[in-house]
């Protein structure tokens, strides 16, 4: 509860607070197949379903690496971007 916006004062529902930060954790699992999927997360947001059982740490996110550039061609012309200038 300690994440609760302290201008609610008392003024929510504490069951729902907590589903939603549940729910809020469950989809954003660093591990992609772990995470609900929207209608597991909707059935759990209108507690129509259980819970889920998360984990006391979460394992820590992995990132994939992305080619340096990509090109893209049509008839039309190319467009080329770098990594540098797409902002990574």
């Amino acid at each position: 509860m300690s994440a609760m916006d302290e201008k609610l004062g008392e003024e929510f529902n504490r069951e729902q607070a907590e589903c939603l930060g549940v729910v809020g954790l469950w989809c954003g699992h660093p591990d992609r197949n772990a995470r609900p999927s929207i209608r597991q997360a909707f059935q759990v947001l209108n507690l129509e379903s259980t819970w889920p059982e998360l984990p006391q740490k979460m394992p820590v996110p992995t990132y994939h690496i992305w080619p340096t550039s990509l090109s893209i061609s049509s008839s039309r012309g190319s467009v080329t971007f770098s990594s540098c200038q797409a902002g990574r």
